[in-house]
């Protein structure tokens, strides 16, 4: 396969569920240490295309490569490639029965074969980046919900993934909460980690984002820096979405 220099490069993506084509032909990249803003309206199939790109959705069509590998290849080691695209979902998905060190250390044991002491002296690397370090004997019922969410995150890091996708990471976050978890995207921005972001969090989109893609019912209308897309959108479905969520 031909080598470039995109990290995830997506062609032709289309994805129906019965009757209903969501994704209508997407073409999508993503370069390494870039972060992409995924926009646009509820429905518009945001979250869908997000879940293709590791196959939590097989596509009905097109072709989805990661770091030069064609994720839907015969010969292709799913469970293998998906350690490369960490995912951070609107909920935290944490064991309720487990600690904060245990679940960050459970993949490291048992996907990785990391012994206990290494395992826990990358948990607590991780939870020390996300602020965390003092809960690591806690419960996910003991945190608040942002605190839930950062060890999350703390638990993809930890597998050292080469790209990280956020499905909403704020959305079930009161509002005081939002900040500690953006921060946490923000050091990872900082360190090179790259990301696509799907999101409501026009503010952090304008600070922190290489591009924002916009999507409207399941096809890419516009795409550019965050400056054009907010600033001076050349078509008109993102002129009256931009003027819709900055009032």
């Amino acid at each position: 396969m031909e080598s470039d220099n995109y990290i995830l490069k997506v062609r032709g993506l289309r994805k129906s569920f019965g009757n209903q084509e969501v994704l209508k032909g997407i073409d999508f990249e993503v370069s390494p240490q870039e972060l992409v803003f995924i926009i646009g309206p509820s429905g518009s199939g945001k979250s869908t295309l997000l879940r293709c790109f590791n196959l939590l959705e097989i596509p009905t069509e097109g072709s989805i490569i990661v770091d030069n590998i064609d994720m839907q290849s015969k010969s292709t080691n799913i469970n293998q490639i998906r350690r490369s695209i960490g995912m951070v979902f609107q909920q935290f998905n944490l064991y309720p029965h487990l600690t904060v060190l245990s679940n960050i250390t459970l993949a490291l044991r048992k996907v990785d074969q990391k012994s206990r002491h290494q395992a826990d002296e990358i948990a607590l690397a991780m939870l020390e980046q996300v602020g965390l370090l003092d809960k690591v004997k806690n419960y996910p019922a003991e945190l608040s919900g942002g605190q839930q969410q950062r060890v999350a995150i703390a638990r993809v890091m930890a597998l050292q993934p080469k790209i990280m996708l956020f499905d909403e990471p704020t959305s079930a976050l009161d509002p005081e909460l939002v900040g500690s978890v953006l921060q946490v995207m923000k050091q990872l921005r900082e360190q090179g980690m790259t990301m696509v972001v799907v999101s409501h969090e026009m503010r952090f989109a304008r600070e922190a984002a290489d591009r924002i893609v916009f999507i409207n019912e399941g096809r890419i209308i516009e795409e550019g820096t965050p400056k054009n897309i907010f600033e001076n959108p050349t078509h008109s479905r993102t002129r009256a979405f931009v003027s819709e969520i900055t009032r």
